[in-house]
C-alpha cells in the first residue's frame, strides 16, 4: 500500500482510541474532517468518528492528482471521511454504519457533463427528425406529412434534431414545407440549435415578412428575390415563433427537466453544468431548474447564465456561487458563431465548395467589451467558438479584455473550440484558457466535416484533445445536450477511438487519448471547470461522496466497448439517487 492511500488513517485510529480529547477537534486536515463531524440527533457518543457508510468494491478510482487506487470508502454526514484499503476502512465501522459492498464491480466519481442545456427540456414532446431516430431528409418529410395529416384545429407541427448535414436527401424548404403542411403551422429545429425553418403558415402568424429587419444577432434568411426563405439562423430569429407557438405549462416543463436529470443518473452523472440558463425565459429558468431539483434530486447543478440578459443578473443581485442547495451559478455565457455543421461557425477559410466563412453573432469589439465587463466584474466567462476564425477573434477578446492576465484565476473557457489549432492552443496556455470538447462532433459528423463540410486538413483539427493535453490546457468533454444524448462514458470512448459513425474510419488518430485521459475529462476536470472541484469530480477526503458504479472497469475494457459498459448505480452525497 502506498503511503498516500489511507491518508494518515493509523495515525488517527491509535489517536481514537488513545486520547479523549479527539473529540474537541483538535488537529487539522483528515484529522479534523473526522473528529469534527456533525452529531447527528439521536447518535450515542460510541457513534463519534464512525461511518455513516462505507463502500466497498474491486477497484476504486479516485481520479485525485495520482490517479490512487483503493478498495474502500468511508462517508459520514454525505462527504469522504477516509479511503484506503478494505480492512482499514473496515475498522471506522460502527452498529449503525451501513456497509455497501459492490464486490468486483468499479466506482469512479460520479460523471460531470460540463455543457448542456435545460432549455432542450421543452422539446420532449417535439417530433424527432433526428438522425438517431431518422435515416434521411426523405424520411423527415414523410414525418412532417403524417403529422399534418394527423394535427387538429389550432395545432403546430414542431419538430426537432433535423440534420441535413448527416441525413442524406435534399435540404428542406419553405417550399417543402408549404407542400407538406399547407394549412398547420412547422417549426423545425436542427440538432445545433442554431438553425431552423418554418412554412408560410408559421411565418404569417409569427408576423414576419420581406420588409421585416433581422433581429440583433440572428438572421431570417432571404432567397435571391429578396423573400424570406424559410430558414433561421441563431436563436434570436426564434423568437417571434417561440411568442405565438404551442408550449409546455410549466408544471410540464419541471416535469420534462427532471426526467432530463433523471436520465442523466442514469448515464452515471451525479452533476451537470447548464451553459444557458436565461436562454429562452430569463429568470424564469432559473425558477424552473429550482423546481427541477426539489426533493431528492438526482444530481448537483451547475451552471453559466446568459450574457444577453447581464443587467437582469445584476439587477436580482446574482453572484458566482452557490445558490440554492445543489444549485450554483458558475460564469456567464456568450456565443460569438454558430455551427460549423449548420455552415454558420465562423472559419479562417470558406466552407468547401463554397465562399461562405460563416458568421460572427458580435463584432470582436462587442465581444471584448463583454469580456473586460465580465472579467472586472469577477465573473468567469464561457465562450462559445466552433470556427477556427470565431476562436481567433474570442482568443483576442480575452487578451485584450482582461488585460493580458487572462482566465487564471477565474478559469475562463471557450465552449466547443471545435476547429483547434497549434498556435491557438499555446494562445490558451498563456491566457489561463481551458477549451471544452463536444466530442459527439468527431464520432457523429467527423466524415461530413471531412469529405463535405471542411476538407481533410481542417477536420483533423476538430477537438484535438492529445494536442490541448500535450500543450498544457486541462479539457473537458461535453455532449451540448441535446445535439448529443448526455452519456459520459460514450464521450470517453470518442475520445479513445475517435471513430467516424458514418461509414467508419478513424478521425485523425494522432489525437486520440488514453481512458485514464478520458476519464478525468468527465470527472476532476470537468468538475474543476465548471467551479465544482471543491465539491465533485473526484473522491478525496472532505468531498462529497457523488459515485458512479460499472459494470466493468473502463481503464480495463476494450476501447469499443467503453460506451457499452452498464452503470449498476449512481450516488449523491452518499445517497443512491439511480439504480
Amino acid at each position: 500500500m502506498c503511503n498516500a492511500c489511507d491518508e494518515g488513517f493509523m495515525h488517527v485510529m491509535r489517536t481514537l482510541h488513545g486520547r479523549r480529547d479527539v473529540l474537541r477537534g483538535i488537529g487539522g486536515g483528515f484529522f479534523a474532517t473526522v473528529v469534527a463531524a456533525p452529531v447527528v440527533a439521536g447518535a450515542r457518543t460510541s457513534d463519534l468518528g464512525l461511518a455513516d457508510k462505507i463502500f466497498l468494491a474491486g477497484r476504486i478510482h479516485t481520479m485525485d492528482a495520482r490517479n490512487t487506487i483503493v478498495e474502500a470508502i468511508a462517508v459520514r454526514d454525505g462527504r469522504i471521511m477516509a479511503r484506503g484499503r478494505r480492512e482499514a476502512i473496515l475498522a471506522l465501522k460502527g452498529p449503525r454504519t451501513r456497509l455497501i459492498d459492490f464486490g468486483d464491480y468499479t466506482v469512479l466519481p460520479g460523471f460531470v457533463d460540463p455543457h448542456m442545456h435545460s432549455n432542450f427540456a421543452g422539446l420532449r414532446p417535439w417530433l424527432d427528425l433526428g438522425p438517431f431516430t431518422t435515416a434521411t431528409m426523405g424520411d423527415a418529410r414523410q414525418k412532417i406529412r403524417n403529422a399534418a395529416a394527423n394535427a387538429g384545429p389550432g395545432a403546430w407541427i414542431q419538430g426537432k434534431m433535423l440534420d441535413p448535414s448527416i441525413m442524406p436527401g435534399r435540404e428542406l424548404t419553405r417550399a417543402d414545407l408549404d407542400q407538406l403542411s399547407p394549412e398547420t403551422p412547422v417549426f423545425i429545429l436542427e440538432s445545433n440549435g442554431h438553425n431552423a425553418y418554418a412554412n408560410s403558415r408559421a411565418i404569417g402568424l409569427a408576423g414576419l415578412t420581406r420588409d421585416t429587419p433581422d433581429p440583433p444577432q440572428g438572421r431570417f434568411v432571404r432567397d435571391a428575390d429578396g423573400e424570406l426563405s424559410g430558414r433561421l439562423e441563431e436563436p434570436p430569429a426564434f423568437q417571434p415563433f417561440i411568442r405565438v407557438m404551442s408550449s409546455p405549462s410549466e408544471a410540464e416543463l419541471v416535469g420534462f427537466l427532471r426526467a432530463d436529470l433523471d436520465d442523466a443518473a442514469a448515464k452515471g452523472c451525479t452533476a451537470l453544468h447548464d451553459c444557458g440558463i436565461g436562454g429562452l425565459f430569463a429568470e424564469a429558468d432559473i425558477a424552473l431548474i429550482e423546481a427541477a431539483l426539489k426533493g431528492d434530486a438526482p444530481v448537483r447543478y451547475a451552471g453559466m447564465l446568459v450574457s444577453t440578459h447581464y443587467e437582469k443578473w445584476k439587477e436580482m443581485g446574482l453572484q458566482p456561487g452557490l445558490h440554492s442547495p445543489n444549485f450554483s451559478f458558475s460564469g456567464i455565457k456568450a456565443w460569438s458563431d454558430g455551427s460549423n455543421q449548420g455552415l454558420t461557425g465562423y472559419q479562417r477559410s470558406p466552407y468547401l465548395n463554397s465562399t461562405n466563412r460563416g458568421a460572427l453573432n458580435y463584432s470582436p469589439e462587442e465581444i471584448e467589451t463583454l469580456v473586460r465587463t465580465l472579467h472586472s466584474d469577477g465573473w468567469p466567462i464561457g465562450i462559445h467558438a466552433n470556427g477556427d476564425a470565431a476562436i481567433d477573434v474570442v482568443l483576442d477578446a480575452y487578451e485584450r479584455g482582461t488585460g493580458g492576465e487572462g482566465g487564471h484565476s477565474l478559469r475562463h473557457r471557450i465552449e466547443h473550440c471545435s476547429i483547434l489549432h497549434d498556435d491557438q492552443i499555446a494562445r490558451m496556455k498563456a491566457l489561463g484558457i481551458s477549451p471544452s470538447f463536444l466530442i459527439g462532433h468527431v464520432h457523429y459528423w467527423g466524415r461530413a466535416f471531412r469529405d463535405r463540410l471542411l476538407g481533410p486538413e481542417r477536420a483533423d483539427r476538430l477537438d484535438p484533445c492529445r494536442s490541448a493535453l500535450a500543450g498544457g490546457l486541462r479539457i473537458s468533454l461535453h455532449s451540448d445536450y441535446n445535439v448529443t444524448p448526455i452519456d459520459p462514458l460514450r464521450c470517453v470512448e470518442n475520445a479513445v477511438l475517435r471513430d467516424m459513425n458514418e461509414g467508419g474510419g478513424i478521425l485523425n488518430p494522432g489525437e486520440c487519448i488514453s481512458p485514464i485521459q478520458a476519464l478525468r475529462a468527465v470527472t476532476i476536470d470537468a468538475a474543476w471547470q465548471c467551479h465544482l472541484d471543491h465539491t465533485c469530480g473526484s473522491l478525496e477526503v472532505g468531498k462529497a461522496a457523488d459515485l458512479v458504479v460499472l459494470e466493468r472497469d473502463p481503464m480495463t475494457a476494450s476501447p469499443d466497448a467503453l460506451r457499452s459498459i452498464r452503470v449498476h448505480s449512481t450516488w449523491l452525497a452518499g445517497e443512491g439517487r439511480f439504480q
